[in-house]
């Protein structure tokens, strides 16, 4: 048992290794390997997958290995947010890990069962790969859309400009390309001449990118306006967000001092400070203008009254009574005037978390609820929109996203198909603990900024909190899991030029396609011209 145990990680170290090296360039790592952290798997596909089961198995040893590294905080959130024991929580990581990148041994099975039936070359393969990889980002579901494209901007490499044109998936199609290079050329090593040659070009277009992408930036640099912003970051604990949501009145009214009193010590620090933002659900109660006169929104205009500032707030919104549909809850973001008035319709959260804030399928089988009555049953918004926030020198549209709906590229381009000058990011990384999720979050969020370059406000409870400008620029950053405020010069321009990724950026999967089945087309007229 143990000889065949050997013999079968023997056989798949490659890929096992190239699960570890993306497992360690994803963020909070550094890139160190981003260029090459496939070239192992890609390369065992080529020379040692004798058919579709060993690459699928290759590839799903090395999703497995990279899940279990960068992702490894799925197991506190079930203890956490899901309330599992450690004893369950570690299974939960574990099926999570086995199925949630599922895409990547699909690719390699497709990848070798071509390259046997048509004789692909190795470059064919590997860019084939690439390819695939890229293909099943874009359209594969996701809770948590990752790419590599997103350590560009974590390592700060001019090249992330360039998103604001192909977006960070077309990033992570670039680096997946060049990753199908390198492989190459380690596989022409023993070609000293010629490795020696393409590492040279390598290393230029490196270069290159890097180079024109800081120098793309520096057309995104004029402003013509700048709004002072305040973030609120309370660090309500889990429990506490949990009694308040059940209505213990003590909790409540805790939670609405707390961010208040930092409201308040904000706007001493910075008098001129223009707007305030607490994050996601951080008012714990309805703030619909018909709940004004309630006990919380009430205690809630008594205290901003004094301040005279407008206030974005995460709460929770209802249905208008005596509406046709079901009067459902929502996930709702707010901009209220110092009476805590509503200046311009909220949103309701569109994208909800499977699970955690919507059961799949329980529209159609109400049933699910009643089984399941610790889920919670959402509505669901008409998403994207922006709020209209009213300013002496002419009105801002603010575009809303809420927790994870800044992590998906469509979304924001919707709010910047709908004008939106400024994006604002409010949500609650409580449930995910330190080390990992908060600055994976944090950085693929910022990246819808670069995308279609407007300056982006990003609130939470526990942070990380910050400001990102259309510029690429990250201000000053939150410290974790403290009570915090800081206050923003939030430079933007009015009425900024559209960027290429929201007019036809996004559409670069074509490519990649019609790439993908022409080094299939040409492997089957290949083999029809070698046919006996």
């Amino acid at each position: 048992m143990m000889l065949k145990l050997s013999a079968f990680f023997n056989k798949y170290r490659w890929p096992l290794f190239s699960g570890l090296l993306i497992g360690t360039t994803y963020i909070p790592f550094p890139p160190w390997a981003v260029l090459f952290c496939y070239a192992p798997l890609w390369i065992f596909l080529f020379k040692s997958a004798k058919n579709w089961k060993e690459g699928f198995i290759a590839g799903w040893l090395t999703q497995f290995t990279l899940t279990i590294i960068g992702f490894h905080w799925i197991a506190y959130t079930a203890h956490r947010f899901g309330g599992f024991p450690w004893i369950f929580s570690v299974p939960v990581l574990l099926l999570f890990a086995a199925a949630v990148h599922v895409y990547i041994p699909i690719v390699c099975a497709l990848v070798v069962y071509f390259k046997n039936r048509y004789s692909w070359s190795m470059s064919s393969t590997f860019v084939a790969a690439a390819l695939g990889i890229s293909l099943m980002e874009r359209f594969w579901p996701s809770i948590f859309p990752w790419n590599l494209g997103y350590t560009m901007l974590w390592a700060d490499l001019p090249v992330y400009n360039w998103a604001d044109v192909i977006g960070f998936e077309g990033l992570s199609s670039l680096i997946l390309l060049l990753n199908a290079w390198f492989a190459w050329i380690w596989a022409h090593r023993n070609r000293t001449r010629l490795a020696q040659r393409h590492v040279a070009m390598f290393v230029v277009l490196i270069l290159f990118l890097n180079v024109t992408g800081f120098l793309h930036s520096q057309t995104w640099k004029e402003f013509d306006r700048t709004l002072k912003v305040s973030i609120i970051q309370a660090n309500i604990g889990d429990l506490e967000k949990v009694f308040a949501e059940q209505g213990q009145a003590n909790f409540q009214t805790s939670i609405i001092t707390r961010f208040t009193d930092l409201t308040e010590k904000a706007v001493v620090s910075s008098p001129n400070t223009e707007l305030i933002v607490w994050p996601e659900t951080a008012f714990p109660d309805y703030l619909n203008d018909y709940y004004n006169p309630n006990r919380y929104p009430s205690l809630l205009a008594q205290k901003l009254k004094p301040l005279g500032k407008m206030l974005l707030t995460g709460g929770y919104g209802k249905d208008l009574p005596g509406s046709a549909n079901q009067r459902r809850t929502y996930n709702s973001l707010f901009l209220v005037d110092s009476a805590a008035k509503s200046v311009s319709p909220p949103y309701n959260k569109t994208f909800l978390l499977a699970y955690g804030e919507y059961f799949p399928f329980s529209d159609q089988f109400p049933i699910l609820l009643k089984w399941f009555p610790f889920i919670s049953n959402f509505g669901r918004g008409l998403g994207p929109d922006v709020l209209r926030y009213p300013h002496p020198d002419g009105d801002l549209l603010i575009g809303g996203q809420i927790c994870y709906e800044g992590l998906y590229p469509e979304f924001t381009r919707g709010l910047a198909e709908k004008h939106a000058d400024i994006l604002a990011n409010v949500t609650n990384d409580s449930w995910f603990g330190k080390p990992f999720e908060p600055y994976q979050h944090l950085y693929m969020t910022l990246a819808r900024a670069i995308e279609v370059r407007r300056p982006l406000i990003r609130s939470t409870n526990t942070g990380i909190s910050t400001v990102i400008l259309a510029d690429g620029t990250v201000l000053q950053q939150s410290p974790l899991h403290v009570e915090w405020h800081g206050t923003y010069d939030l430079r933007l321009k009015k009425n900024a030029p559209t960027t290429d990724f929201v007019l036809w950026g996004h559409y670069t999967w074509v490519l990649l396609l019609l790439a993908f089945l022409e080094i299939i087309i040409k492997g089957m007229r290949n083999a029809r011209t070698h046919r006996p």
